[in-house]
């Protein structure tokens, strides 16, 4: 699509005091800011090295009250992880409870809700996944404890830029489509008559644009890596393809995943088809589950590559995976 027909919107640039990764300062909007400017945020403070940022200190003015479960990284780095190693945003879908508020740079509604048994699933793959990447030497964030934990998409997008990732990518699963269904979702989109188009959630006044070109550039690149990975293990067509939330109860139209839209890393979002039969709620198998892990690991170590690092093999994420379904 062309430009917005109403103002542009920042998704940032008001500075709002919270906590950071070990005594830090980061930016966080608090305000509608004026209309007609984009959609940019100023630089956050930076992120002790060492060890794991925490996303404790992530927490957002904006988050809907009750606040929402506290939120830790499930296990520490190992300590021979090179402090310059790279920071990886796991981010497994959905919430424990249903969470609605307005996020004040935007105006924009940001709604959360539980989905069984996609939540489960989701998460335990990405625990077996960052896992991994731990023992390979990278730096992980997850942006929930517990599958049940309950966070908005303000604050999952704020701790991503509070830990200054590398990649961030959210893990969904979808038990109304087949396994043929198998998609991710850039920040960039896909071409439309051989251009590229606005990225965008909300309409009139509250329509923002996601206007970060290069962060934009970077999500492509890693999110084909990622389908390319995704296709060769889970053995399906993997799309790159671009959401449309239009016309859907209760979300704000546009064509990117908020949690995309509201940050100012490199961010993928993955999902895969997980109907089993005529069922919408039988979890899918321990295979499947194992596949789209391996897939996803595998994009993710192609995406932002470490010397030497090689993932686990299929055989070793079944066990994990494995253990956490009987856990």
């Amino acid at each position: 699509m062309s430009g917005p027909r109403f103002g542009r919107r920042t998704v940032g640039a008001i500075v709002a005091s919270c906590l950071l990764l070990f005594a830090g300062c980061a930016n966080q909007p608090t305000a509608r800011t004026p209309p007609r400017a984009t959609a940019g945020r100023s630089p956050s403070g930076t992120g002790q090295p060492g060890s794991d940022p925490s996303p404790t200190a992530a927490a957002s003015a904006s988050d809907p009250a009750p606040t929402p479960t506290p939120i830790a990284t499930p296990a520490a780095t190992p300590k021979s992880t090179p402090a310059h190693a790279p920071v990886i945003v796991i981010d497994p879908g959905h919430s424990g409870r249903s969470i609605r508020s307005r996020n004040a740079a935007t105006g924009l509604t940001d709604f959360d809700y539980p989905n069984e048994p996609e939540m489960t699933e989701v998460f335990g793959i990405s625990l077996c996944v960052a896992a991994d990447l731990r023992k390979i030497g990278y730096r992980v964030v997850l942006t929930k404890k517990k599958a049940t934990s309950t966070v908005s998409l303000t604050r999952r997008a704020q701790i991503a830029d509070t830990v200054h990732a590398d990649l961030a990518i959210s893990v969904h699963d979808d038990h109304t489509q087949t396994d043929s269904f198998q998609a991710v979702y850039s920040q960039r989109g896909v071409k439309h008559h051989g251009r590229y188009h606005a990225m965008w959630r909300g309409d009139g006044a509250d329509r923002t644009v996601f206007n970060h070109p290069g962060v934009a550039r970077k999500s492509a690149h890693y999110a084909r890596l990622i389908a390319a990975a995704r296709r060769r293990d889970q053995h399906r067509p993997v799309a790159i393809t671009e959401e449309n939330f239009t016309g859907r109860s209760g979300l704000e139209p546009g064509n990117l995943a908020l949690v995309q839209l509201l940050t100012r890393v490199p961010w993928v979002y993955s999902e895969s088809g997980a109907r089993t039969g005529g069922s919408t709620t039988r979890r899918i198998t321990t295979h499947d589950e194992t596949l789209y892990a391996k897939g996803i690991l595998d994009g993710i170590v192609a995406a932002v590559p470490v010397k030497g690092a090689r993932p686990e093999s299929t055989v070793a994420l079944r066990r994990c995976i494995a253990r956490h379904r009987n856990g």
